[in-house]
């Protein structure tokens, strides 16, 4: 694999950071191929996780400001709000995933700082995701039969959704992670042991971060938040830009709709308990916040939830 360094800002604000509803058919898992819709080929970021499976060679990817070439039988990993931009061939034959950041794990609620950092013990379904740009996720003919295998599965069981499906297809994406995860695990730990973390600013943004998960039942302000993580809210407001793309108060409202989804999803709260739970004291707004976000009401995203 080859890589030159890119000048691409991520702190930019012109980078668009796009949510699931905006690049796929279903809000927590979806998979499809080339010819479904073209690839974002200016630099972005999404809040949700990404695979791209490259039959074909050619193809290439700006992830962290590198640009790295990807040979036929490859796989890219990308993390939530990771700037990226997509260069295919003119013939590509690729298939994308994307899955929601709690979809493998319904207690994933890591902050873009905290993926960086996490122990691969604890996280191990991270691991090609962190590592991705240090490593050439290629595979040989019958180890690439496999994967394929597994698209075909997934996009089978993606078809017919029924109760049960989803727990299905969490497992044949968990097999994909965990066979690459396995089949690169000296790479992997080799890079572990070099890891250079994240410190001071980013400690900082994750106290800022911390508090407004504590707290979305409650008025949150820039200021408020700025003061609980000792920093200036204009510094604050700098950081989270840099980090997520998004603004304080778009973060904030992702915060509580991805809280609000959960609730809806996993708990029997009625609607207007659970927009005082996430900071809505109006239940109209709420649900005109929710529907901006996920193109549903809450309504229709819990009984369309427990239908399977």
């Amino acid at each position: 694999m080859h890589s030159d360094a890119v000048g691409i800002r991520i702190d930019d604000p012109s980078i668009k950071t796009y949510r699931m509803v905006e690049r796929s058919e279903r809000l927590d898992f979806d998979i499809r191929d080339h010819t479904v819709r073209p690839a974002v080929s200016t630099p972005h970021r999404h809040e949700f996780f990404q695979i791209q499976v490259n039959a074909t060679g050619g193809a290439s990817q700006v992830i962290s400001g590198q640009r790295r070439q990807y040979r036929a039988r490859s796989l890219i990993f990308v993390l939530p709000y990771r700037v990226h931009c997509a260069y295919n061939p003119c013939e590509p034959s690729y298939t994308i995933i994307n899955f929601a950041t709690n979809f493998l794990r319904r207690d994933f609620d890591l902050s873009p700082l905290e993926m960086e950092e996490v122990s691969l013990t604890d996280y191990p379904e991270l691991a090609p995701f962190l590592y991705e740009g240090h490593i050439d996720f290629e595979f040989d003919d019958e180890e690439f039969a496999h994967i394929q295998g597994l698209l075909r599965h997934m996009t089978a069981l993606n078809h017919r959704r029924r109760l049960g499906t989803l727990e299905r297809i969490r497992g044949t994406l968990l097999e994909l992670i965990g066979f690459t995860t396995e089949r690169f695990e000296s790479e992997l730990r080799g890079l572990t042991e070099r890891r250079i973390y994240l410190q001071g600013r980013t400690d900082a943004l994750k106290r800022a971060i911390r508090h407004i998960d504590e707290n979305l039942d409650k008025p949150l302000s820039l200021y408020s938040v700025a003061e609980a993580a000792f920093l200036s809210p204009n510094y604050l407001s700098q950081l989270l830009k840099k980090h997520t793309g998004l603004a304080f108060v778009d973060w904030v409202t992702v915060k509580r709709m991805d809280r609000a989804q959960d609730l809806l999803a996993h708990s029997e709260d009625r609607i207007f308990e659970i927009a005082n739970g996430v900071g809505f004291s109006d239940e109209a707004y709420f649900t005109r916040r929710f529907h901006q976000r996920f193109g549903l009401s809450p309504s229709e995203y819990r009984r369309r939830v427990r239908q399977g």
